[in-house]
């Protein structure tokens, strides 16, 4: 006989409960070293330790020849059958943190998630004997760099029916809960501006003030503020102060920037204004300048599918205990949100309870709030509830089929191939170890923004 849905939520909660000692014991390793985007070595090596005792889990260190990428995957004993096809189920666990701030955005608390959910589907597929397989993905470079965009590129993602996982939130007031997170899409870009050198008090005739363009362009973005969307948001600092002199006119002088809007759509109306600003602040100055584009994120998209399955595990496990939202916006982006683009995909972000007001994501006082029990414990009941989801897309045939058609309507609503278009016509990719293509300037008669 079939196990019911109750049988299989008791399973999963079995399995995870069982493991939450020793993955609290992870998280705190993984919080108290922190490491920035494509250094996650420390993190790396716990996590992959602890799978590797996970009995039926194979794990592969530095997967996909990045050097703190890796992947646990499980296939079930019922799925032993020669030539036979199993559907597949993705996870992922973040592990970076960051400058200055640590785990502020609570790395630790989405790695274990991430490794809590992948036990508790393969944990269930074996107590009841059944078909299915589970892939684990330890994802480098959320913070920065965009580490899924580099896993997808090679293929880390193909064979997934869905991909889930989960990020610690905001406050939950004292109760425990979590909602669909939404976020924006990104494009990061370095902008480099080159002048001369000269003298700044005997022959300030004869530099160029690289500086002065940068600062130029800066204010320009600012002025620009006033007439973008309300949802578009452009946020940028100065770099290059280590070459700086003041009774030397500056040469060199680099903005970092990153420009974000709710979809890829929008974020490619929004791009071409603010290069503009950037070429101003050059001609202004008589200066050249060039523009190294950086990670580029997708826009969230949750598959309802996936969405209602975690929404039925919350209700029956803990009733009205649990909040739920249908939608959280967050304004925030993630890499995540190109997987988003690749399959069906779902991303809750749960609450921590005992969690202040003031205490959110990237505040300097949420590092704290990440390494408390009771946000390990908020950990725990979401990523039960997300195992259960994954559980659902190996378990129902008709799921995954309603899944995929749901997703390929999306898709045609997000438009993202006609985007992405645009966006490389207007800023071309930088290839890996490529320095910034030469900027260019509009003409009356045609635009080098593309407009």
């Amino acid at each position: 006989m079939a196990p019911t849905p109750a049988d299989l939520r008791k399973a999963i909660n079995e399995a995870i409960q069982a493991a939450r000692d020793d993955l609290r014991k992870v998280s705190l390793s993984i919080h108290e070293k922190p490491e920035l985007a494509w250094d996650e070595h420390h993190a790396h090596d716990v996590l992959t330790e602890y799978m590797e005792r996970q009995s039926g889990f194979v794990v592969t260190k530095h997967a996909y020849d990045l050097p703190t990428a890796w992947t646990a995957v499980f296939t079930s004993s019922a799925s032993s059958k020669e030539g036979e096809k199993v559907p597949v189920v993705g996870f992922n666990s973040e592990m970076d943190a960051l400058k200055g701030i640590g785990h502020a955005c609570g790395h630790n608390l989405i790695a274990i998630a991430g490794c809590a959910a992948a036990i508790g589907v393969a944990r269930t597929l074996e107590h009841f004997q059944l078909p299915g397989k589970v892939v684990l993905i330890g994802t480098p470079a959320e913070e920065q760099g965009g580490g899924k965009a580099a896993l997808l590129d090679r293929g880390a993602y193909d064979e997934f029916e869905a991909c889930l996982m989960l990020h610690p939130g905001t406050s939950g007031g004292g109760k425990h809960g979590a909602g669909n997170m939404t976020s924006a899409a990104l494009i990061a870009m370095e902008v480099t501006y080159n002048g001369a050198p000269a003298h700044a008090g005997g022959a300030p005739e004869k530099g160029r003030n690289a500086l002065d363009a940068a600062v130029l362009a800066y204010q320009g973005i600012s002025v620009l503020r006033q007439q973008l969307p309300k949802d578009a948001k452009v946020h940028g600092v100065f770099s290059g102060e280590d070459k700086w002199s003041p009774n030397v006119i500056p040469d060199e002088a680099k903005l970092l920037y990153g420009v974000r809007s709710t979809t890829l759509t929008s974020l490619a109306e929004v791009v071409p204004r603010v290069l503009r600003c950037f070429a101003g602040g050059a001609l202004s100055s008589n200066t050249s300048y060039s523009i190294k584009r950086g990670h580029l994120y997708h826009e969230v998209r949750p598959a309802k599918g996936l969405s209602d399955a975690f929404k039925d595990f919350v209700e029956a496990e803990y009733g009205d205990d649990y909040r739920f939202l249908e939608r959280v916006e967050t304004g925030a982006s993630t890499d995540f949100g190109n997987v988003c683009f690749k399959c069906p995909s779902l991303h809750p972000m749960f609450f921590l309870p005992d969690a202040t007001p003031e205490e959110h994501p990237h505040s300097a006082s949420y590092t704290k709030a990440a390494a408390e029990e009771s946000a390990h414990e908020a950990a725990i009941r979401a990523a039960s509830a997300l195992s259960y989801a994954g559980l659902q897309v190996l378990l129902d045939p008709s799921l995954r089929k309603r899944m995929w058609a749901e997703w390929e309507e999306d898709m045609k609503v997000a438009q993202g191939d006609k985007a992405l278009a645009v966006l490389d016509k207007v800023l071309p990719a930088s290839k890996e170890g490529e320095g910034g293509k030469p900027g260019s300037f509009c003409a009356f008669d045609k635009c080098a923004c593309g407009h």
